[in-house]
């Protein structure tokens, strides 16, 4: 047995067996794991408390000898009530975890990563909204390097010009010149106020947010790059985008 204590994230909770949980955890120490909290659905568990999705909390674990961890203790250190209390909140929310999910990565410690998906959390809490929520799709893709060349074109290297319009392709790698983008008949066009958020939001502290200045349209257009962006690196749509839809 090879038991550690950690500071850990909730990203999902899915039964397993008749009383268990899988819980899928983003730890301070190791990174994404998946840990079995035996019993938690008995009314005498004391473990249900700490397991709650999207919460922030210290557990002790075992690591044991397979793959699936066990969960031995688990104290609350946040609840984050404001992400259950409003359709859009626990909307971002869950998106929010599915995205770290996906490109968070199996028994690999990113401190970066870890300290990226608590602010953001609580970054919700306080401002479940459109832009927070690009702002953490922009975060994260520049966390992973994944961030795309702003400047040239992913074709052919020319200087991508933001006069009118610019042009985006996820299939392609990012953005296009003029003349590359009349060669392609599936691009995104966005106004070059987009463009310019995604990079702003790439250095701007989330609690600042509410100093900007954006549009619905502005907000629709990087939505639109940052979605194909992601079906690039992560090969599948997310599966509660159709519950953004609605929010």
């Amino acid at each position: 047995m090879v038991q550690y204590k950690t500071e850990a994230i909730v990203l999902r909770l899915r039964k397993y067996r008749e009383a268990d949980a899988l819980v899928t955890l983003l730890t301070k120490e190791r990174g994404k794991i998946t840990a079995v909290a035996k019993g938690i659905y008995k009314p005498s568990s004391s473990l249900r408390g700490g397991v709650q999705p999207y919460s922030i909390n210290e557990m002790m674990l075992d690591a044991g000898r397979s793959t699936l961890h066990s969960l031995l203790q688990s104290q609350c250190l946040e609840m984050l009530l404001p992400l259950r209390q409003s359709y859009d909140a626990l909307t971002l929310g869950a998106y929010w975890a599915e995205l770290l999910e996906n490109f968070g990565q199996e028994e690999m410690p990113e401190h970066e990563l870890y300290y990226l998906a608590k602010a953001g959390f609580l970054g919700l809490a306080v401002n479940a909204g459109k832009l927070m929520s690009r702002a953490l799709e922009v975060r994260l893709i520049q966390q992973q390097g994944l961030s795309p060349d702003f400047r040239l074109c992913c074709r052919c290297g020319q200087p991508v010009t933001k006069d009118k319009v610019c042009f985006f392709s996820g299939s392609e790698g990012g953005f296009l010149c003029g003349s590359c983008a009349k060669e392609l008949q599936e691009l995104t066009r966005i106004s070059p106020a987009a463009l310019s958020l995604w990079q702003v939001l790439e250095n701007l502290a989330l609690d600042k947010l509410t100093r900007l200045t954006v549009t619905e349209e502005q907000l629709g257009d990087l939505a639109k790059v940052l979605r194909q962006w992601i079906v690039r690196h992560t090969g599948r749509p997310m599966k509660t985008w159709s519950m953004i839809n609605k929010v």
